[in-house]
Protein backbone atom coordinates (compact mmCIF):
# COMPACT_ATOMS: atom_id res chain seq x y z
CA UNK A 1 0.00 0.00 0.00
CA UNK A 2 1.59 3.24 -0.97
CA UNK A 3 1.91 5.77 1.83
CA UNK A 4 -0.94 8.49 0.73
CA UNK A 5 -3.20 5.71 0.55
CA UNK A 6 -2.19 4.16 4.35
CA UNK A 7 -2.83 7.74 5.15
CA UNK A 8 -5.84 8.58 4.03
CA UNK A 9 -7.57 5.33 5.20
CA UNK A 10 -5.58 5.99 8.63
CA UNK A 11 -6.98 9.74 8.81
CA UNK A 12 -10.63 8.33 7.99
CA UNK A 13 -10.12 5.69 11.13
CA UNK A 14 -9.51 8.83 12.91
CA UNK A 15 -12.45 11.04 11.89
CA UNK A 16 -14.24 7.79 12.68
CA UNK A 17 -13.19 7.08 16.13
CA UNK A 18 -13.33 11.00 16.68
CA UNK A 19 -17.45 10.85 15.55
CA UNK A 20 -17.95 7.65 17.43
CA UNK A 21 -16.78 9.32 20.80
CA UNK A 22 -18.82 12.44 20.62
CA UNK A 23 -22.62 10.47 19.49
CA UNK A 24 -20.74 8.20 22.83
CA UNK A 25 -20.38 11.30 24.82
CA UNK A 26 -23.55 12.79 23.12
CA UNK A 27 -25.73 9.62 24.37
CA UNK A 28 -23.98 9.67 27.75
CA UNK A 29 -24.67 13.14 28.63
CA UNK A 30 -28.82 12.87 27.33
CA UNK A 31 -28.84 10.24 30.11
CA UNK A 32 -27.80 12.45 32.54
CA UNK A 33 -29.52 15.35 31.30
CA UNK A 34 -33.14 16.48 32.62
CA UNK A 35 -34.23 17.94 29.75
CA UNK A 36 -33.37 15.39 26.98
CA UNK A 37 -36.72 14.17 26.10
CA UNK A 38 -37.12 17.91 25.16
CA UNK A 39 -34.31 17.52 22.88
CA UNK A 40 -36.09 14.35 21.47
CA UNK A 41 -39.35 16.27 20.84
CA UNK A 42 -37.43 19.26 19.18
CA UNK A 43 -36.01 16.11 16.93
CA UNK A 44 -40.23 15.61 16.06
CA UNK A 45 -41.53 18.00 13.76
CA UNK A 46 -44.99 16.28 13.15
CA UNK A 47 -48.32 18.29 14.13
CA UNK A 48 -50.90 16.69 15.49
CA UNK A 49 -54.14 18.33 15.43
CA UNK A 50 -56.76 17.83 17.83
CA UNK A 51 -60.17 19.61 20.07
CA UNK A 52 -60.30 19.88 23.62
CA UNK A 53 -62.95 21.21 25.19
CA UNK A 54 -61.74 23.53 27.74
CA UNK A 55 -63.83 24.70 31.12
CA UNK A 56 -62.58 28.12 32.01
CA UNK A 57 -62.72 28.59 35.55
CA UNK A 58 -61.74 32.17 37.53
CA UNK A 59 -58.61 30.38 38.43
CA UNK A 60 -56.51 32.96 40.33
CA UNK A 61 -53.19 34.16 38.11
CA UNK A 62 -50.47 36.64 38.38
CA UNK A 63 -49.68 38.59 35.71
CA UNK A 64 -45.66 39.56 34.97
CA UNK A 65 -46.73 43.29 36.06
CA UNK A 66 -48.04 41.74 39.12
CA UNK A 67 -51.52 42.38 38.82
CA UNK A 68 -53.92 39.56 40.01
CA UNK A 69 -55.73 38.50 37.24
CA UNK A 70 -57.77 35.25 36.28
CA UNK A 71 -57.40 33.68 32.81
CA UNK A 72 -61.62 34.70 32.08
CA UNK A 73 -60.97 37.93 33.28
CA UNK A 74 -58.19 38.31 30.88
CA UNK A 75 -60.26 36.74 27.67
CA UNK A 76 -63.56 38.22 28.19
CA UNK A 77 -62.90 40.66 25.96
CA UNK A 78 -63.32 37.70 23.64
CA UNK A 79 -60.47 38.20 21.11
CA UNK A 80 -58.64 35.28 19.29
CA UNK A 81 -56.52 33.68 21.31
CA UNK A 82 -52.99 31.91 21.16
CA UNK A 83 -51.86 29.79 24.22
CA UNK A 84 -48.80 27.85 25.68
CA UNK A 85 -47.33 26.93 28.90
CA UNK A 86 -43.52 27.48 29.48
CA UNK A 87 -41.24 27.88 32.54
CA UNK A 88 -38.23 30.66 32.42
CA UNK A 89 -35.61 28.08 33.17
CA UNK A 90 -36.35 25.87 30.15
CA UNK A 91 -33.82 25.58 28.02
CA UNK A 92 -35.06 23.67 24.93
CA UNK A 93 -38.91 23.00 24.22
CA UNK A 94 -39.91 26.67 25.77
CA UNK A 95 -37.48 28.81 24.01
CA UNK A 96 -38.75 27.29 21.06
CA UNK A 97 -42.55 28.03 22.11
CA UNK A 98 -41.80 31.82 22.48
CA UNK A 99 -39.71 32.04 19.21
CA UNK A 100 -42.96 30.82 17.65
CA UNK A 101 -44.83 33.25 19.70
CA UNK A 102 -42.91 35.86 18.59
CA UNK A 103 -43.05 35.34 15.04
CA UNK A 104 -46.55 34.79 15.27
CA UNK A 105 -46.75 38.56 17.02
CA UNK A 106 -44.76 39.81 13.90
CA UNK A 107 -46.42 38.27 11.14
CA UNK A 108 -49.75 39.84 13.05
CA UNK A 109 -48.10 43.19 12.50
CA UNK A 110 -50.35 46.08 12.67
CA UNK A 111 -53.45 43.36 13.66
CA UNK A 112 -51.39 42.15 16.72
CA UNK A 113 -53.53 43.94 18.94
CA UNK A 114 -56.71 41.95 17.92
CA UNK A 115 -55.31 38.95 19.53
CA UNK A 116 -54.27 37.44 22.50
CA UNK A 117 -50.74 35.82 22.78
CA UNK A 118 -50.92 33.82 26.39
CA UNK A 119 -47.91 31.90 28.06
CA UNK A 120 -48.46 30.72 31.38
CA UNK A 121 -45.41 29.15 33.58
CA UNK A 122 -45.90 25.64 34.56
CA UNK A 123 -43.26 26.46 37.22
CA UNK A 124 -44.53 29.30 39.28
CA UNK A 125 -42.54 28.71 42.45
CA UNK A 126 -39.42 29.42 40.54
CA UNK A 127 -41.18 31.98 37.86
CA UNK A 128 -41.99 35.06 39.44
CA UNK A 129 -43.62 38.52 37.81
CA UNK A 130 -40.32 39.95 37.73
CA UNK A 131 -38.66 36.85 36.13
CA UNK A 132 -41.57 36.25 33.56
CA UNK A 133 -41.37 39.89 32.62
CA UNK A 134 -37.86 39.58 31.89
CA UNK A 135 -38.18 36.49 29.82
CA UNK A 136 -40.88 38.37 28.10
CA UNK A 137 -38.69 40.95 27.32
CA UNK A 138 -35.91 38.31 25.75
CA UNK A 139 -39.04 38.08 23.02
CA UNK A 140 -39.99 41.40 22.39
CA UNK A 141 -43.52 40.67 23.87
CA UNK A 142 -45.23 43.99 23.44
CA UNK A 143 -48.27 44.44 25.79
CA UNK A 144 -50.60 42.25 23.72
CA UNK A 145 -48.96 39.05 24.86
CA UNK A 146 -48.71 38.41 28.89
CA UNK A 147 -46.91 35.88 31.19
CA UNK A 148 -48.65 34.54 34.26
CA UNK A 149 -47.99 33.01 37.23
CA UNK A 150 -49.73 32.33 40.36
CA UNK A 151 -49.36 29.49 42.48
CA UNK A 152 -47.94 25.78 42.04
CA UNK A 153 -51.77 24.62 42.61
CA UNK A 154 -53.29 27.14 40.27
CA UNK A 155 -51.30 26.75 37.74
CA UNK A 156 -51.88 23.27 37.81
CA UNK A 157 -55.66 23.88 37.57
CA UNK A 158 -55.32 25.68 34.28
CA UNK A 159 -53.10 22.92 32.71
CA UNK A 160 -55.75 20.43 33.70
CA UNK A 161 -58.23 22.75 32.11
CA UNK A 162 -56.45 21.98 29.02
CA UNK A 163 -55.55 18.88 29.65
CA UNK A 164 -51.97 19.53 29.19
CA UNK A 165 -50.45 18.67 32.69
CA UNK A 166 -48.17 16.07 32.60
CA UNK A 167 -47.38 15.85 36.40
CA UNK A 168 -43.70 17.81 36.65
CA UNK A 169 -42.32 20.30 34.36
CA UNK A 170 -39.73 17.72 33.08
CA UNK A 171 -42.40 15.72 31.53
CA UNK A 172 -44.23 18.81 29.73
CA UNK A 173 -44.28 18.55 25.87
CA UNK A 174 -44.71 20.83 23.20
CA UNK A 175 -48.29 22.03 23.07
CA UNK A 176 -50.39 25.02 21.88
CA UNK A 177 -53.50 25.99 21.82
CA UNK A 178 -55.93 28.32 19.80
CA UNK A 179 -59.34 29.62 19.92
CA UNK A 180 -61.22 31.75 17.74
CA UNK A 181 -62.81 33.94 20.65
CA UNK A 182 -65.35 32.76 23.06
CA UNK A 183 -65.14 29.44 22.18
CA UNK A 184 -65.34 26.33 24.60
CA UNK A 185 -63.69 24.04 22.13
CA UNK A 186 -59.54 24.93 21.39
CA UNK A 187 -57.77 23.63 19.00
CA UNK A 188 -54.88 21.76 19.95
CA UNK A 189 -51.39 21.63 18.07
CA UNK A 190 -49.19 19.43 20.08
CA UNK A 191 -45.56 19.75 18.62
CA UNK A 192 -44.18 22.80 17.22
CA UNK A 193 -46.46 24.69 14.50
CA UNK A 194 -45.11 27.29 12.52
CA UNK A 195 -46.19 30.95 13.66
CA UNK A 196 -48.08 30.72 9.70
CA UNK A 197 -50.08 27.55 11.04
CA UNK A 198 -51.10 29.51 13.88
CA UNK A 199 -52.08 31.88 11.67
CA UNK A 200 -54.42 29.86 9.85
CA UNK A 201 -56.22 28.21 12.51
CA UNK A 202 -56.96 31.45 13.63
CA UNK A 203 -58.68 32.42 10.35
CA UNK A 204 -60.26 29.67 10.38
CA UNK A 205 -61.75 29.47 13.29
CA UNK A 206 -62.82 33.47 13.37
CA UNK A 207 -64.07 32.89 9.84
CA UNK A 208 -65.69 29.10 10.67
Amino acid sequence: MNLPVRAARLLSCGWAAILLSALFLNAASAADDPHSQHQRALSNSSIKRSLVEVDLRPIALVRQDGVPVTLVSELADKKPVVLAFIYTSCTTVCPVTSQILARTQALLGKEKDKVHLVSISIDPEYDTPERLLEYSKRFDAKPQWQHYTGTLANSIAVQKAFKAYRGDKMNHAAVMFVNGGGMKSWVRLDGFPTAEDLLRELREQING
